[in-house]
């Protein structure tokens, strides 16, 4: 990835978005569903996500059941729609806990520099040597197995990521013309990290964004099919996976369709940030 720091400037969406459908349509499309189906989920499901009924068990798809439906008779496309809400949800908690501490402690040490640098990077490094899933763990033990738990986790892993991004970002920019101009006129440390280096790190934030965003999804599957994220019958893809890892011979079709499905998430939103980093690589155009 080359030098993601620009002269600043003011860039239109409409012309991200552009891009963004000309560099990799996959992307925009995956995300797009992904996207419509967390926010409009509950009004899209054709039947219930929670209700049973063991009379239509494993059916395969059909006009009735679109995508069939699971061990306990729930429709298999209206668990999959609450599914998007829980992985978006495990995204916005991710990237919000590692998205405000880790760039503010990379803004800060990248920005102030000397001794305050030092300790930061010490701290990012310890950080970055715990496991996730022993993380996890402990948190889940000493609090109730939820989303929320399993996130906080995944969320201080991320912090790192976010860290190192603003960190560099700031260390660029800190020494620039108009940084320099800020400073002559009076402007202190503090406010000049605020108000100009970092609005001109959103971008290359935005890409971190997601792709330890796409890692949440991942990991809230992961945790979920452990048993530590989301209980039943509040639905998620880990939880979907776990119940269909039990009747692949008998109905393969249940567990293939909800892997299709988390795949397609976490592809879309690597694809995205990979496209999001071209855009940023050329300077905008």
């Amino acid at each position: 990835m080359t030098d993601l720091v620009t002269t600043p400037r003011p860039r239109r969406s409409s012309g991200l978005l552009a891009f963004l459908i000309r560099r990799s349509p996959l992307a925009v499309l995956l995300v797009g569903i992904f996207l419509v189906a967390a926010i409009f989920g509950p009004w899209l499901a054709p039947h219930s996500m929670t209700d049973t009924n063991l009379t239509v068990a494993l059916q395969p798809p059909s006009a009735t059941y679109w995508l069939g439906t699971d061990p306990l008779g729930r429709d298999v496309l209206s668990r999959l729609l609450g599914s998007a809400q829980v992985a978006a949800q495990a995204f916005l908690i991710v990237v919000l806990i590692g998205g405000i501490f880790g760039t503010a402690l990379g803004l800060v040490a990248g920005g102030l520099g000397g001794i305050l640098d030092l300790v930061v990077s010490r701290l990012v490094e310890v950080l970055q040597g715990f496991p996730t899933i022993l993380v996890a763990i402990v948190i889940v033990a000493l609090f109730d197995p939820s989303l929320t738990n399993a996130m906080i986790a995944v969320g201080l892993a991320a912090i790192p990521d976010f860290a190192r991004v603003s960190r560099s970002v700031a260390i660029q920019l800190r020494d620039r013309e108009f940084i320099q101009a800020t400073r002559g006129l009076g402007a202190g440390e503090l406010r000049i990290l605020w108000s100009e280096v970092l609005p001109n790190m959103v971008g290359p934030l935005i890409v971190i964004a997601s792709f330890d965003g796409a890692q949440a999804v991942l990991w809230e599957a992961s945790l979920s099919f452990l048993g530590m994220g989301v209980q039943s019958p509040a639905p998620s893809f880990g939880s979907m996976l776990r119940e269909a890892q039990g009747y692949l011979a008998i109905q393969p079709s249940f567990a293939i369709i909800v892997g299709i499905a988390v795949s397609g998430v976490i592809l879309g939103l690597n694809l995205l940030g990979d496209a999001i980093s071209d855009y940023l690589d050329r300077g905008g155009k």
